[in-house]
Parts: C-alpha cells; sequence; structure tokens
C-alpha cells in the first residue's frame, strides 16, 4: 500500500514539473512585470524563473525524468511481486498511460490555459530547484556555448510585433486608431526624409530682399505659418521667417526681413525622420533645407511634416481639407500628384509593391511612365493601373484619373 501511495505522490510531482514547464514558458512576462511593479513578490519570483527560463527548465527536466524513472522503476517492483516476471509488460503499458494521462497531458493543458496563476504558484518551489541544480545547469551551458557568448536574440521582432498588434486589433483590445498610431510608431525611424519632403518646385520661398508688400500678399494667399528666404538661388536659402514676426515688423515700421529671419537646419534628403525630428527639438528649428546628393536644394520639410507620419494629417484654421483620393466612378479615382505612391497603395488597400517607381509621388510616378511632358487628356497604361492627366501646373502634374483593372482570376490565369 506504501508503495502505491509513493507511485501517486510521484505521479503528482510529474504532474507538478510538467504543468510549471508550460506556466513559465507561456506565461505573459509584460503583466508579471506590472504585477512586479505594483509589488506583487509572487509576481517578481514568476518573473524571475520566466526570464530565466533556460536553468529554469534544465531544473524541471532533471526532476521530471527522476519523478518518472522512480515511479516506473517502483510500479515494476510492485506489479512483479504480485504477478511474477510476467508483469513487467503490464507495468509499462500502466504507468506510460498514467504518466501521459496524469503527469503530461492533463497538467500541461491546465497549466496552458491558467498560465498566470500557476506560475505564481509554483515559482518557489522552481527558484530552489535551480539554485540546487545551477552546477548542472553551468556546466550544460558550456557545452551548448550559451554562456555569456554573443548577443541573445530579442523575445520578439518588429514583425513579429505587428502580428500581434493586428490580432488585439481584432479581438478589440486596441481601437483602429490606436493600433495604427502604434504601427506609425514602428515604421517611424524607418522613412527617409526624401518620402515626405515638399519637392523644390512646391517650395513657396521669398528673395533676401523682396518687396515686403509682396511678401504680405504671399502670406495671405498661400496661408503659410513660415516662408523660406533665399538669396538668388532657391538652392541658397539663407533662413525663414514666421508670418506672426512678419506682421509684428511691419506694425512696428521695419523693413528688412533680414532682422527677423530665423536659421535653418541643412541635412541630407537620405537622413532618418526620427534623427531629424530630434534635431529640431535641440535646436528649436521648425523647417529644414533638404540638400541632394550634389548639394543643391532637393526641398523642405517642417516639423509638422515628419509629426504627421506619426499622428495622421494636421489640419490648422488656415488648412483647406481636401481629399487627396476621391472615388469617381466604379475602380475609378481623382488622385493628387502630390501624393506619395505608398500613401496611395494604403489608401485603396493595395499591395506595398504594387506601383514600381523610382519616384515618390504620383505626379513623378506618371511623369515617369510617360517619359515626356504631357498635356491634360493624355492617357498611358501600367499593368493594372490606366492614368489620364487631368490637371498640369508650372511643368509638373497637378492631378490624374486613375483607373485599376480588376485582378484576373485564377481560372482565367489557368486559360492564359
Amino acid at each position: 500500500m506504501t508503495e502505491i501511495i509513493i507511485i501517486v505522490l510521484l505521479i503528482a510531482m510529474s504532474a507538478f514539473f510538467s504543468g510549471s514547464e508550460t506556466a513559465f514558458s507561456t506565461v505573459n512576462k509584460i503583466r508579471l512585470k506590472n504585477y512586479a511593479a505594483q509589488g506583487n513578490k509572487r509576481a517578481s519570483r514568476a518573473l524571475e524563473v520566466a526570464d530565466h527560463f533556460d536553468a529554469a527548465l534544465t531544473a524541471i527536466l532533471i526532476g521530471n525524468n527522476v519523478v518518472n524513472i522512480l515511479s516506473a522503476s517502483l510500479a515494476t517492483v510492485v506489479f512483479t511481486r504480485y504477478l511474477g516476471a510476467s508483469a513487467v509488460g503490464v507495468s509499462t503499458a500502466v504507468m506510460t498511460v498514467l504518466v501521459l494521462l496524469f503527469g503530461e497531458i492533463t497538467p500541461k493543458a491546465y497549466a496552458k490555459a491558467h498560465a498566470e496563476s500557476c506560475a505564481l504558484l509554483m515559482n518557489r518551489p522552481i527558484l530552489a530547484l535551480m539554485w540546487i541544480f545551477r552546477p548542472v545547469n553551468w556546466v550544460f551551458q558550456k557545452i551548448r556555448g550559451l554562456k555569456k557568448s554573443g548577443e541573445q536574440a530579442p523575445s520578439v521582432t518588429e514583425d513579429e510585433l505587428k502580428v500581434i498588434i493586428d490580432e488585439i486589433e481584432e479581438q478589440g483590445v486596441l481601437e483602429e486608431q490606436e493600433s495604427d498610431l502604434v504601427r506609425s510608431a514602428l515604421e517611424f525611424d524607418e522613412i527617409q526624409v526624401a518620402q515626405i519632403l515638399i519637392p523644390r518646385v512646391n517650395v513657396v520661398a521669398v528673395e533676401r530682399w523682396e518687396d515686403v508688400t509682396r511678401i504680405k500678399e504671399l502670406f495671405f494667399t498661400e496661408m503659410y505659418s513660415r516662408l523660406p528666404v533665399y538669396d538668388k538661388s532657391i538652392d541658397n536659402i539663407v533662413g525663414v521667417i514666421t508670418s506672426k514676426d512678419f506682421f509684428r515688423m511691419l506694425d512696428q515700421g521695419g523693413q528688412d526681413i533680414g532682422t527677423i529671419m530665423q536659421d535653418v537646419l541643412r541635412i541630407s534628403e537620405f537622413k532618418r525622420i526620427s534623427e531629424v525630428l530630434r534635431s529640431m527639438q535641440r535646436t528649436k528649428l521648425h523647417l529644414a533645407v533638404v540638400l541632394d546628393q550634389y548639394g543643391g536644394t532637393a526641398g523642405i520639410v517642417t516639423m509638422e511634416d515628419i509629426i504627421e507620419e506619426l499622428v495622421g494629417e494636421i489640419y490648422d484654421e488656415n488648412d483647406e481639407v481636401e481629399s487627396p483620393v476621391t472615388q469617381i466612378g466604379e475602380n475609378t479615382y481623382e488622385v493628387s500628384g502630390e501624393l506619395s505612391t505608398s500613401d496611395l497603395c494604403e489608401k485603396l488597400s493595395l499591395p506595398e509593391n504594387a506601383i514600381e517607381s523610382a519616384s515618390v509621388s504620383v505626379g513623378g510616378w506618371a511623369m515617369e511612365l510617360f517619359g515626356h511632358m504631357p498635356q491634360p487628356g493624355e492617357q498611358i497604361t501600367s499593368g493594372r493601373f490606366e492614368l489620364t492627366v487631368l490637371k498640369m501646373t508650372d511643368q509638373k502634374i497637378q492631378s490624374v484619373r486613375l483607373r485599376i483593372a480588376p485582378e484576373p482570376s485564377v481560372r482565367e490565369d489557368e486559360e492564359a
């Protein structure tokens, strides 16, 4: 009878080891960190086990194997005592079923469903075993070459994090707006200035010695809060003036914009916008001149342009809100030439690589397809896309009509 009680206890210990292995491998460590930060000591201990799971796993596997071997050996002794030597096979079969059912499958299934509560409950014995088997674990780490060799791989990659965000959005944990903000934050460091700059041909600027009446008209007509100032050529932008400072100067009778001109940052078009934003915050300058590879002006970028990449379009009281994409028919859209091709794909739910172009904007893409300066009404087709020029200004495409042909079905592809 005593042997049977011991066998039951050993199977229970096997269940403990199996359950703890599953619990600590699947527990939400972020939640444990929150509990630990609130002063929960059990959570702190559980987090220590989860953070050193390799050491914990070594201790768990040693313990589990020991109790399983002991239970099988003891069961063999009991069966042979009552049934003779021929009972060895019966003992093996019975113990295999018992260990699998009560020592492996059931505890692991329960621990997976209740990982957090199991981890909070089981941490003390596991920590004790980790301490006992510390020399053994050190040897195993040496054998595997894992003891402080190289950098440890991150537990979650950026791509995996994006998948997690998609999943929790589907579960309703995050609103669509919140998940979009998180995605924008993840992609923020990958964006280069060239992707968001205001191109040179679109830059509205004033000459250093421009008549103040003309500058006043520009502020009123363009509704900008800042204007770049250049000396002789747009390639030589020397500063920036704000509407606030300009009209204060006029009120005080001033005529020289040099007295209110602020400095500008000068940056490469290949610089990341996250670095530019930090530079703007450090220097307290809100406008940067973007230089091309030859040192000329490729365009300008403002702090507002950069922040919009993170939080979306920002409108103030002077902005006229216009949609860059307007549906005018089935699979047919009127598209602003200034819209980036990546934003167009996002707005129309197209694959990121749907548009193959060296140009950043829709207007540049269209110009690249035509190969010459088109006239309004000219049409060109590229793959599924049919583009018709609607409006031209200052030798650039202002807007196009875009018709997207439906994707061919699988059957059509096979017939072709």
